[in-house]
């Protein structure tokens, strides 16, 4: 009896496409099914500030996730200094490893523009009222009814 090699390689290449092409699917999935979780609202002199998890990854996505959101109660009720105009500023936060203390930081030095700085919410009555600054979007409506979207170094007017 003689075995065919061959036979057995192109049989074991299509079981490796085929889990290979199901992990890709399984994971694109997660990634595009996960659901945003709104974790804390900030609002401050204008500002409002948003910490979500799981916010969405594209730009497109970002956006779909604003309009289909920004009526939700815990985001409307505080975004209150909506002037005569309609002009708001929002800034989307990512929650990253959660609320740390600020002796938990890594500065690289007090006055710093870098990613490691930390926003801390004083209305949170805890140790752990800050998070690591990583801003996901920002959001301008201005008085001609046009929204402005600030993403990853993008502008983009809706």
């Amino acid at each position: 009896m003689k075995i065919d090699i061959s036979v057995i390689l192109n049989s074991m290449k299509k079981k490796v496409i085929l889990v290979s092409v199901l992990c890709v699917v399984i994971s694109a999935c997660f990634f595009i099914f996960r659901k945003t979780e709104i974790i804390f609202v900030h609002h401050v002199k204008g500002d409002t500030d948003i910490v979500v998890r799981n916010f969405p990854l594209t730009q497109v996505g970002k956006i779909i996730w604003w309009e289909n959101n920004k009526d939700n109660p815990l985001i409307k009720n505080e975004i209150s200094d909506v002037d005569e105009y309609g002009n708001y500023f929002v800034g989307i936060e990512d929650i990253g490893v959660g609320f740390i203390r600020v002796s938990e930081a890594r500065f690289s030095s007090w006055y710093s523009f870098a990613k490691n700085d930390l926003i801390c919410f004083d209305e949170i009555k805890s140790e752990r009222r800050c998070i690591v600054k990583n801003n996901l979007m920002m959001i301008h409506n201005s008085r001609d009814n046009k929204t402005d979207y600030y993403i990853d170094g993008d502008s983009i007017k809706k």
